[in-house]
Order: structure tokens, then sequence, then C-alpha cells
């Protein structure tokens, strides 16, 4: 009996990535300039905004989600690809961006603080959650830096109802 419960759970977890798999593959790749890209379930919106600032947006076609890339150019700070790429292996670099995700969103509680290695670079895993219109949401940010650039990688499950499965979807779909 046990053999076939492991036999069962081993087949819906290859089931469950196998319709993942599938899902990302029919996904439109998105270039985030500097090399980098991403794919999301359809093409979504881009806005530029004001402070060098990119935005890529797109709500899941359940409204459970919403999938979103800041891009930062931050030539404007006066520091060099060099600089950035220094300082983004010291712990205070991450501490603080840390601290200015959580104090970004009003009211936030970090649930999850992680930091890893994603394309043998350093970035920053967090879960934050936060009300909005009297809902509990949940955003997962990946944060990191490449070239002049940062980078924040955001999949916001609204109502805490959004799709595990489109999330590792989204988030294993960035190339850098």
């Amino acid at each position: 009996m046990k053999n076939l419960i492991v036999a069962i759970c081993i087949i819906l977890g290859l089931l469950v990535g196998l319709n993942v798999q599938a899902q990302s593959e029919n996904w439109v790749q998105t270039e985030l300039g500097e090399g980098v890209s991403i794919k999301y379930p359809q093409a979504p919106s881009k806005r530029d905004m004001d402070g060098g600032i990119t935005l890529f947006r797109l709500k899941t076609a359940d409204s459970l989600a919403v999938l979103t890339v800041l891009v930062r150019d931050l030539s404007n700070l006066g520091i060099s690809a060099e600089q950035l790429s220094e300082a983004a292996e010291t712990s205070e670099f991450w501490d603080q961006v840390q601290s200015s995700s959580v104090q970004a969103l009003t009211n936030s509680k970090l649930l999850k603080a992680a930091r890893i290695q994603v394309n043998d670079q350093p970035a920053l895993a967090l879960d934050l959650e936060f009300p909005r219109d009297g809902k509990v949401n949940i955003i997962s940010q990946l944060i990191f830096v490449k070239g002049i650039k940062s980078y924040t990688v955001n999949f916001n499950s609204l109502e805490q109802k959004g799709d595990p499965a489109v999330k590792e979807a989204y988030f294993a779909s960035l190339k850098f």
C-alpha cells in the first residue's frame, strides 16, 4: 500500500512538472536588456517611467496573479557596472536592498529572505505579505543586478490564490 501511494505521488509530481513545462513552452519571451530575458504567459505591457525605470507587467488570465519586472538603470547614480558588481558581492548591499523592498510596500511583513545564486550571479529572494483592499497578498521577488541595471522580478499572488505552477514556470524562465 505504501509503495502504491509513493508511486501515485511520483506520477502526480511528474504530470504537474510536465504540465508546467508545456505551459511555459508556449509563453512569450521578453527581452529585458543587458542580455536578460523572461517568459510571460502572453505579451506583457511595457511602460517607461521617470528615473530610468522600465516596468513589464501582466495580470494572468484568471486575474489571480500579477507578474512584473522592474528594470532600473543605475547609471545616474554615478557608479560603473564594475562598482555595482563589486557592491553586489557584499552583505551590506543586500541588507540595504532587502530593507528598501520591505519599506516600499506599505504595511508589508517579511516572510522569507534568502541570498541565492542565479546563473552564478548573487541575488536576493524575498516573500512579502501585504494588505490590499482588505485582502492579504503575497509577493515573491527575485532581485539581482547585471551590468549597470537592477532587476526586480515579482510574482504577486492576489488574495494568496495565484497558481504556484505559474510562479514556478515564470521564475524558471529567467535567463541571463
